[in-house]
């Protein structure tokens, strides 16, 4: 066998040791959370991560309270939620600024091309 194949079997044989010890790391780290969830304080801490997972997964987990129009504060989910839709739905229908500069400037400027025309410039 040239020293290539030995390399090759030598690391083959490594491997499957690491994997074998890894396999038994992981079967006594799950027997140790088991026995400690059996536990009255394992039960409370898988409580507690349950209860965290599911605020995780909520959207508005940052906005605890927001102020409605009014400035009243909103606690609740749902009225924080409603007043989000109200702020967006305002947001997105209301009219533009600029078009509403553009019309004031083409008033005007029809303006100056009336003056124009009748001469009084």
């Amino acid at each position: 066998m040239d020293r290539t194949e030995e390399n090759r079997q030598e690391y083959k044989e490594l491997q499957h040791r690491v994997k074998r010890e890894v396999s038994k790391a992981k079967q006594k780290a799950y027997d140790e959370l088991y026995t400690r969830l059996d536990t009255r304080r394992g039960q409370k801490d898988l409580y507690r991560l349950a209860r965290q997972r599911d605020r995780d997964e909520k959207d508005v987990q940052q906005v605890r309270v927001i102020k409605d129009r009014d400035g009243r504060v909103l606690t609740s989910e749902e009225s924080i939620q409603r007043r989000w839709k109200e702020y967006f739905e305002e947001l997105m229908n209301e009219e533009d600024e600029r078009e509403k500069r553009v019309e004031g400037v083409n008033s005007v400027e029809q303006k100056v091309d009336k003056i124009r025309k009748s001469g009084r410039l």
